[in-house]
């Protein structure tokens, strides 16, 4: 199985995973989980993110 994820497409959902990811870093995944729901992020992608860091794509600044 590839586990190779394929280039992001949308920027703002990206960008709202990163700061997700940065808010994990400083108050725990319960946090995280909150404010990508309120961000509408689907939840397979929290899911994903949050219990399968190996699995995350590597974080790029996007301009």
């Amino acid at each position: 199985m590839d586990q190779h994820q394929p280039d992001r497409q949308n920027h703002a959902m990206a960008n709202d995973v990163d700061t997700a990811l940065n808010i994990e870093k400083s108050s725990g995944a319960a946090n995280a989980w909150v404010y990508m729901t309120h961000k509408a992020v689907p939840r397979g992608v929290i899911k994903r993110v949050l219990a399968f860091p190996a699995l995350r794509r590597n974080i790029v600044k996007i301009k």
